[in-house]
């Protein structure tokens, strides 16, 4: 009698069970497929339709238990078939490198890939230009950018009218105040210009200048500029008055008081005649020049030192270091600059024209944040929740992608796993768009 009591008991127990299970996955399953796939997930389990497999690979892999194993389906879905559960006998959460490990994948999921799949290895790129665009797409980018448009294009005049004079003032003061400090830095900096000088000097103008001037040049401005000195001395020399140029000699030797006869005829033919025909040929000189500058630097010798030299200044590394030296103690290290910027800064035009700008901006500066980040009514982005996990909460950092293969696999060989070639983003989505069925409404 005893045992039948139990048998019943037990049947029931089991039965409640069994319907209380199916009505929380099919409730489930209405509210949220990711929440379905977990209870599924919790089914295979229980059942114990899985096996574990070693995986190898040539060279070693960051792997923490718990990284998960996705697999395609033909509708394009993901879902998680597996996970990592042994690292070199360890069961550390913690990321540890290494060529093996023990993996626990679905039955369903290695029937599907017919036993012959490698395991690709991806991973979160964590650089700050990633994050930025996963957070700000191609297409959000766009979206951004018509309605910064939009907006400017309503508010442009009225905004640049009242911080154009602002900016224009900022910048006098700020030009100002780096004046005010530059002479000091540069003669702090005395030194390394004397030793970048010298070591110029010596590299590239006595080496390569100098002689480029002396064999290449020279030659063009005797050929270019001699006719015409030629020519204004003729001019010259057809106007020299010789009877008043010995006459004013021969003054001077005489022991008359005066004795600047010939300084004062000298200086008479400079004023009277020698610049007057210099300046009426300045066009003549100007196209001189001109014709040796063209020349010199259609000369493939001197273009090529040109070209050699100024490459070789902009690529130092010392030139390099100088500047930007001069540069940080200029700009970001000038405490002249820095009170200066903020006593205009607090100044009471400075700061209408400035709130003036963020009022009229305020609406689309709201609107691209809800763009990124969501809204209280429709939760935050997808994007925004892939970063909140894998920066903040180190989560989705890691994952292994089932890829059928063509060759056949060794019975009792490891599971291949490869560095995936092509990257991918993490293949389940944490939108944030809908509340969670376990979680109670407010």
């Amino acid at each position: 009698m005893k045992h039948r009591h139990v048998i019943i008991g037990v049947l029931f127990w089991a039965a409640a069970a069994c319907c209380s299970w199916y009505v929380l996955r099919t409730e489930l399953t209405a509210q949220s497929s990711d929440v379905s796939q977990l209870s599924s997930g919790v089914t295979r389990w229980l059942s114990g339709q899985y096996r574990h497999s070693q995986a190898a690979c040539d060279y070693s892999l960051m792997i923490a238990v718990g990284d998960p194993v996705f697999l395609q389906s033909e509708n394009g879905t993901w879902r998680q078939v597996g996970l990592a559960t042994n690292i070199n006998g360890q069961f550390n959460r913690d990321p540890v490198a290494s060529k093996t490990t023990e993996v626990l994948i679905y039955e369903d999921a290695v029937a599907a890939c017919g036993d012959r799949f490698q395991l690709q290895y991806h991973t979160t790129p964590m650089s700050l230009d990633r994050v930025v665009m996963t957070m700000i797409p191609v297409e959000r980018q766009k979206e951004i950018t018509r309605l910064i448009a939009n907006e400017w294009q309503a508010h442009q005049e009225e905004i640049m009218g009242r911080l154009r004079p602002v900016m224009k003032e900022g910048l006098r003061r700020g030009m100002k105040a780096v004046e005010a400090e530059l002479p000091q830095i540069l003669r702090d900096h005395r030194e390394q210009f004397r030793k970048l000088g010298d070591r110029y000097e010596t590299e590239i103008l006595k080496a390569e200048v100098l002689p480029l001037v002396r064999d290449e040049i020279l030659p063009i401005i005797e050929d270019e500029a001699l006719p015409v000195a030629e020519e204004v001395g003729r001019a010259l020399w057809k106007r020299v008055s010789l009877l008043s140029f010995t006459y004013s000699f021969l003054y001077d030797k005489s022991p008359l008081p005066k004795r600047d006869a010939l300084r004062a005829e000298f200086q008479r033919f400079i004023d009277e005649v020698a610049l007057p025909e210099l300046r009426s040929r300045s066009d003549q000189f100007l196209q001189v020049t001109e014709d040796i500058v063209k020349r010199s630097m259609e000369n493939p010798r001197v273009k090529d030192a040109l070209k050699r030299n100024l490459r070789r200044v902009a690529e130092d590394p010392e030139f390099h270091e100088l500047i930007k030296a001069i540069l940080r103690e200029a700009i970001v290290d000038n405490q002249t600059l820095r009170l200066e910027i903020e006593a205009y800064r607090k100044d009471q035009e400075t700061r209408a024209a400035l709130g003036l700008a963020g009022e009229r901006l305020e609406p689309v500066v709201r609107e691209i944040g809800d763009l990124i980040f969501g809204t209280p009514e429709s939760g935050i982005t997808p994007e925004f929740s892939r970063i909140l996990r894998s920066q903040i909460l180190k989560k989705d950092r890691r994952w292994f992608v089932m890829v059928p293969i063509e060759h056949d696999v060794v019975p009792g060989e490891p599971i291949e796993m490869v560095y995936a070639e092509t990257p991918m983003i993490y293949p389940m989505g944490f939108g944030g768009h809908d509340q969670s069925p376990l979680t109670p409404p407010r």
